[in-house]
């Protein structure tokens, strides 16, 4: 089936309207007497629609008016943020709520204990997926054009993650290997048509600390591999050199030479800079990464910097110790299950459940959680020797 890259450069709601209509006359999907739609967007933790960590809320404003004209008016916008993350304040940040307010849609925060769930087998067991996003008329996945520390890419395969768990989720981090979960999570439920924001886009240490890259597209599809394929070859990749995609396409899920429709994609076309496998470095300070590793960890260590800049009974006893360990000595910080231990000396502090192993293998410092809570990090960096 067809890829499609429209050329669009500002985020104008009737612009993308008339883009995502002229984008549903050239491919498969019959709207046709459907009245409901889920749309599964991207909102992986708090941030403007300029930011470029969102799906942009005006490319659902567009979308949202098109399925209107075709008669859709049950309207579904879903998300459920990485864990540890407050959906609702995300929907609010991004926009989110303020646009389902304007369009008198319906939000739904999937990470909710009231979110209605219905089983489906899946490689692993039983999955529960969103009531909402198998009974729905029509199901849109609406993914972030973006580089990921993790996948390679986050596309629409990646974005299905979202319509996990909680639990679930983190057991992708704790319990088998990402990329198989994404593609069986694939299997188990495919959207009718897949929407990618890519008029601006995030490169480098993507999903979340990346840089803005403007590419100007829409690109559009009835299959996820095929349009993430595409997608990568847009962004100046090898679509078979990202796991989830080459083992997607080892299990038939889609061809791997789609069609592409779109001058957009030859006249646009460019490289993206992937994330960097080197550890991030301040100083003596060093956040090794590795494959299993949470984003949310490092995240809680960085909201623990900032507990400890705004209250004060931190600052003569917490920064002193840090400054020291990582302006004359050497600090490590590691996280995830598959966490290194580092062959340079100096100080290791191990944070979130998945680290557990290696802490009590090595006997360094340790905080539990996933993810673990910014005041408990603080406090046993105060205790550090």
């Amino acid at each position: 089936m067809p890829v499609i890259f429209d050329e669009i450069h500002k985020y104008k709601a009737d612009r993308i309207r008339a883009s995502v209509n002229q984008a549903i006359g050239k491919l498969p999907v019959d709207f046709k007497g459907k009245r409901s739609a889920f749309i599964k967007v991207n909102i992986v933790r708090p941030a403007g629609p300029e930011s470029c960590i969102v799906t942009h809320p005006a490319v659902v404003e567009g979308l949202i008016q098109s399925l209107r004209e075709h008669g859709v008016g049950d309207i579904t916008i879903a998300e459920g943020s990485a864990a540890g993350v407050d959906t609702e304040c995300a929907f609010r940040k991004s926009g989110y709520q303020a646009l389902a307010d304007r369009m008198r849609v319906r939000l739904l925060d999937l990470n909710s204990e009231s979110t209605k769930r219905c089983a489906r087998p899946w490689d692993y067991g039983t999955l529960d997926l969103p009531v909402a996003a198998v009974q729905s008329d029509l199901y849109i996945n609406v993914p972030k054009m973006k580089t990921h520390f993790h996948t390679g890419v986050t596309l629409s395969i990646k974005n299905q993650q979202g319509l996990l768990t909680p639990a679930a989720k983190k057991a992708t981090h704790r319990e088998y290997d990402l990329d198989p979960g994404l593609v069986s999570i694939a299997k188990t439920i495919r959207p009718h048509l897949v929407v990618v924001d890519g008029i601006d886009a995030m490169e480098g240490e993507g999903p979340t600390k990346g840089v803005k890259k403007h590419t100007g597209v829409l690109v559009y599809g009835d299959d996820m591999l095929e349009t993430d394929i595409a997608c990568c070859a847009f962004m100046g990749l090898s679509g078979l050199t990202i796991r989830h995609l080459k083992c997607a396409a080892e299990q038939g899920l889609g061809r791997v030479e789609p069609e592409i429709i779109g001058a957009a994609f030859a006249s646009l076309r460019t490289s993206f800079v992937m994330p960097s496998p080197k550890p991030k470095q301040l100083l003596n300070f060093y956040s090794w990464k590795n494959y299993r590793a949470c984003a949310e960890d490092e995240h809680s260590f960085e909201e623990a910097i900032h507990l400890a800049m705004v209250t004060p009974r931190y600052w003569f006893t917490f920064f002193p110790k840090f400054l020291y360990f990582a302006a004359l000595g050497r600090f490590h910080l590691l996280r995830g299950k598959s966490a290194r231990f580092p062959d340079a000396p100096g100080r290791v502090l191990c944070i979130g459940d998945c680290c557990r192993k290696v802490a009590e293998e090595r006997g360094t410092s340790f905080v539990p959680g996933c993810p673990p809570k910014p005041e408990d990090i603080v406090e046993t960096i105060r205790r550090m020797k």
